[in-house]
């Protein structure tokens, strides 16, 4: 069962993945990172980029994988965990 998707809800989406990947904390965050790490700034950039791009990045991926919201992903648990 598959329905075609509206402009209207495309574009939704667009802003809603833009605002999750650019949100004011990936703005503010990254030159402060980098000020305080000094000469460590290539470290910095490095664990910033796996925890704020990676890791969204890789969960975006994991919910169209399972073709649904965050229920869908996290069924197999089970009750015990929620």
């Amino acid at each position: 069962m598959t329905h075609q998707l509206r402009s209207r809800d495309i574009i939704a989406l667009g802003f809603m993945t833009f605002a999750l990947f650019v949100g004011a904390g990936n703005i503010i965050f990254p030159p402060m990172v980098g000020l305080q790490a000094g000469e460590h700034v290539w470290t910095a950039a490095f664990g910033f980029l796996i925890t704020a791009v990676g890791l969204p990045v890789l969960t975006v991926v994991a919910l169209a994988k399972v073709g649904g919201g965050v229920d869908s992903l996290s069924t197999p648990i089970g009750k015990v965990a929620g």
